[in-house]
């Protein structure tokens, strides 16, 4: 028996009760029962009369119509699943009709007597094993059978079906394990001679498994069902992530299991491999996921396609761009290739752009493309992912268009920060043409006499007194111009890429998304100049250039001299300084609020320790090394011992600790920048995608068509790069010939093998 079978086996035993079911007592979860003893007794006596009789007698109550089964509405079944929750009814969508079961009858909805699993036009589903006498989490006798998984318990399967051949298509009905059949426990249990006897006795090939045991670990607790589909709705977002989940389909299961010759038995009874699963992953997405490349092989080979989208919308190869699945990524680019030509150890392919571009066939960014996945995932092994194919198609496209885009973006916002900057230095800081007025005052004696008064007109900003006062309001309107344009074109972007493609690109480049906000604050000085508001112009205008000025990082990042020091300084502030903040913090509140005690005298206001918040910088300004003047100070309080001792524990904690703590975490992170060459690499790529997004749809279309070429096909774009084989490659490529050719000769021995079992069993039947 699996490992995975052992849980399926722990997992019933923790929630049944054996003696409160009457199946038990025929088998019961330990093994034992009456069938198996009589199953014992006929084995060694040859004489299976016994139990054939015991199996008619005793097993024909529990099903519909004597064996021949019934057809249930897919509501009724689903309705038991959901009584298995706690939140009976607190998680169920639809309107629940109820429908009349009826007998075996044929619908236009099923072929051949087999309904499809979720299909949403058949509302019915076949059932042999009666509902209500089911195992606690809706097993029946033969699902027992398999679930002991002993020689023993097999051969008293195959005595069971010989009698009732309708109970092979029964499923648990539980919401645990809802949907399995013993085609997926026989899988499981990798026992391909069981397996090709259910698929001889009509097995289906395509049910379905969706029972909360084979679910992502994440989606778990978030499955929703409905009435008029058997499958539950589960959330899209999710990592993947399972024990079970092995794509919910049998073939899903055996290839998820390495279990190459399960797989081909089932393709060959017309297993689909190009069947989608709750998360829409086909088979060869389950691989990617579970990264085992040679069955991926086997899969690719009969049929299953590489062009598929998830509910996601990753293909294969995308979803390994997403996991950072650098060696799948890698064979799956190989397998999508068209080679061109082959001289010597130098080879031309041509890679197809639909789903590595970030650029869709109709100019659009795909944020499903592998480039966009990459540059963006978080992952040390994305870093890695960044050469081949992905760096040669950035360099294709800066070499082709970004490049020139860049500079000119760079040059366009030099101009505007020199612009805005002059016209900020420009402004006057006081009104310099001061209204006097000449007052009469009146004293206490009733004597008069007369005084100037200096009044400020708070409209100073909007008057031309001087001679470069003209010089800065067209400055200042060429800043507001240039301001608009900047959140004008910001729109655009918004307007014709996905907003969550927008903000996802800012997250990837905080300083543009801080140079828009300065864009919003110099915009809302305009009401503070017609309202003839100084003060609040000038702190929106003090905002604005600080926000302004760090978008030079942004450039600064698309260089090799300069972009490794700025991704150290975005790494430093994200990850040290964050982590080193919230430790300070914690000591800098109780520092300061202690010496504020201390020095919490009625007749001293002059020290910075007399105000609770202003203590706080006091300690912070203990910790840059001011400590001489501080540490005199200590001589006029209330507390000087005390003062003291706290003095020193600073000094020993935080000044000497916590900063070179600082430091040491600093120096780490460059040292880990350094020696990551591909870190740079992809903060340059990250550049190359925002420039990207700020460009036309029809300019970006234009673009792929000069740096690419058409497929064969005619329909596919391509771009071609030739690669020089070293010897490693070249006994790499020999040695993989090797194994396909390993590989041939296995697959035609089996199906030779399974031709002569073919044979054999039509001979027999004669």
């Amino acid at each position: 028996m699996g490992n995975a079978e052992s849980q399926v086996a722990s997992g019933i035993k923790a929630q049944v009760d054996s003696g409160q079911r009457k199946l038990y007592r025929l088998i019961s979860l330990k093994g034992d029962g009456e069938l198996v003893t009589l199953m014992k007794v006929a084995n060694r006596t040859k004489d299976y009369s016994i139990l054939d009789e015991k199996i008619r007698t005793e097993v024909r109550p529990f099903l519909y119509n004597g064996g021949a089964g019934k057809w249930i509405p897919k509501g009724d079944i689903v309705k038991i699943r959901h009584a298995d929750r706690e939140d009976e009814f607190q998680n169920v969508a639809g309107t629940y009709k109820s429908l009349k079961p009826v007998d075996h009858v044929q619908f236009g909805c099923i072929e051949n007597g087999n309904a499809q699993f979720g299909s949403q036009n058949c509302p019915y589903r076949f059932c042999c094993w009666d509902l209500d006498q089911r195992g606690t989490v809706g097993e029946t006798i033969l699902h027992l059978c398999f679930l002991n998984a002993s020689s023993l318990h097999a051969d008293l399967a195959k005595r069971l079906l010989m009698a009732y051949p309708n109970m092979i298509r029964d499923i648990y009905v539980g919401d645990v394990y809802y949907g399995e059949s013993v085609l997926h426990m026989a899988i499981v249990n990798e026992d391909p001679a069981i397996v090709k006897f259910l698929l001889d006795r009509g097995a289906e090939v395509n049910d379905r498994t969706c029972g909360s045991f084979f679910t992502a670990d994440d989606q778990k607790d978030h499955r929703k069902d409905t009435y008029d589909q058997e499958n539950p709705d589960i959330p899209i977002q999710t990592n993947y992530d399972g024990y079970s989940y092995w794509g919910e389909y049998p073939l899903g299961f055996a290839a998820c299991l390495g279990q190459e010759e399960c797989v081909r038995l089932l393709l060959a009874k017309g297993a689909d491999p190009n069947k989608q699963d709750g998360n829409g992953n086909t088979v060869l997405h389950m691989l990617v996921i579970l990264d085992k490349k040679e069955m991926f092989d086997v899969l690719h080979s009969q049929g299953a396609r590489l062009h598929i989208r998830n509910r996601k919308g990753l293909t294969p190869l995308t979803l390994a761009a997403h996991l950072a699945r650098k060696e799948m990524y890698e064979h799956i680019l190989e397998l999508s290739r068209e080679i061109q030509w082959v001289f010597g150890n130098v080879i031309c392919a041509a890679y197809p752009l639909s789903d590595i571009d970030s650029i869709s066939q109709d100019g659009s960014i795909s944020e499903y493309s592998a480039i966009y996945k990459i540059v963006h995932g978080d992952a040390l092994s994305h870093v890695e992912m960044l050469d081949g194919v992905v760096a040669q198609i950035l360099r294709l496209k800066w070499n082709t268009f970004i490049k020139s885009h860049f500079y000119w973006q760079f040059g366009l916002f030099t101009l505007y920060f020199l612009i805005f900057m002059l016209a900020f230095v420009m402004r006057p800081g006081r009104d310099l043409n001061p209204i006097i007025r000449q007052m009469n005052l009146t004293t206490s004696n009733n004597s008069h006499y007369s005084v100037n008064k200096t009044i400020n007109d708070p409209c100073y900003l909007m008057k031309n007194t001087r001679t470069e006062d003209s010089a800065r309001f067209v400055l200042e309107l060429m800043t507001i111009i240039g301001a608009t344009c900047y959140l004008y074109f910001a729109a655009y972007e918004i307007h014709q890429q996905k907003l969550k493609i927008f903000f996802q690109t800012l997250s990837a480049a905080p300083m543009k998304a801080l140079f828009l906000f300065s864009c919003i604050l110099v915009l809302l000085m305009v009401p503070g100049r017609a309202a003839c508001m100084p003060m609040y112009e000038d702190v929106m205008g003090i905002m604005a250039i600080l926000c302004t000025a760090p978008y030079f990082l942004f450039f600064c990042r698309g260089f090799k001299m300069v972009g490794p020091f700025v991704v150290m300084i975005y790494k430093m502030v994200r990850g040290d300084l964050l982590r080193f903040v919230i430790i300070y913090a914690v000591f800098m509140i109780g520092f300061s609020q202690a010496m504020f005690v201390v020095f919490r005298r009625v007749d001293a206001d002059q020290t910075i320790f007399s105000n609770a918040i202003e203590a706080m910088v006091g300690m912070f300004i203990m910790s840059l090394g001011e400590f001489g003047d501080i540490y005199e100070q200590l001589e006029e309080s209330n507390h000087a011992r005390l003062g003291k001792v706290i003095f020193v524990a600073h000094m020993v904690l935080v000044t000497l600790l916590l900063v070179n703590m600082l430091i040491a975490m600093m120096g780490n992170t460059y040292q880990m920048v350094t020696e990551t060459q591909g870190e740079w690499l992809r903060q340059w790529a990250s550049i190359l995608l925002v420039v990207e997004q700020g460009v036309s749809a029809n300019k970006r279309k234009l673009m792929q068509e000069i740096y690419s070429q058409p497929l064969s096909d005619g329909q596919q774009r391509a771009v071609v790069i030739r690669w020089h084989q070293t010897r490693e490659v070249e006994e790499k490529d020999l040695e993989t010939a090797k194994q396909e050719k390993q590989k041939l000769l296995r697959s035609l021995m089996i199906k030779n093998t399974q031709s002569i079992i073919t044979d054999t069993d039509s001979i027999e039947n004669c």
